[in-house]
């Protein structure tokens, strides 16, 4: 198999600096230079056919645009009420959550205009009494999450008015 001579080559944010003498599979492992100063080892392959783009940095930003497109993070943590809809929407939608079997399992879901929106949900809580020491409670405790059915109440408030103590009382007839 003929090496092909990549040095000097840019591959996404990679610069190819030399042949490490490596080989994987019969692949040339080359040096690289990544835009953000870091230096890197990767395959001929991957340089070759787009797997590899960068040092890692290019995922790390990607994933951080992903995580912060609504903008409601501090020093890298979610803000307390992108923390409330995250935990609705895995309390709904996800069979792994604790809770889920109360709330997904049970058919609860979130309303179409916030399921996929947070920017939508925030919207609605600033507009509906949205404070730090406050939690959303449904009115209705089988209803959706849904504007017509939330509403904010102190979290002592929410623990009496059934959510909770249902929750309490259906986890001791099961544990009978």
């Amino acid at each position: 198999m003929k090496k092909i001579n990549l040095i000097g080559q840019r591959f996404g944010r990679l610069i190819v600096l030399r042949d490490t003498g490596k080989r994987c599979w019969r692949y040339v492992v080359w040096l690289c230079k990544c835009d953000c100063g870091r230096l890197t080892e990767v395959l001929n392959n991957n340089l070759r056919t787009g797997c590899t783009k960068s040092c890692g940095c290019l995922q790390k930003e990607i994933v951080k645009k992903i995580n912060t497109i609504h903008g409601d993070t501090k020093e890298g943590k979610a803000v307390r009420l992108y923390r409330i809809w995250r935990s609705m929407k895995s309390r709904c939608y996800n069979p792994n959550h604790n809770s889920y079997k109360y709330y997904g399992g049970k058919g609860i879901k979130i309303c179409d205009g916030w399921k996929n929106d947070y920017l939508a949900f925030k919207s609605w809580a600033l507009a509906n009494g949205y404070k730090d020491d406050l939690t959303i409670d449904r009115i209705n405790p089988d209803g959706n999450y849904c504007p017509k059915n939330c509403r904010w109440i102190p979290k002592s408030e929410n623990s009496r008015d059934g959510g909770f103590k249902r929750w309490r009382e259906e986890r001791q007839q099961c544990s009978k």
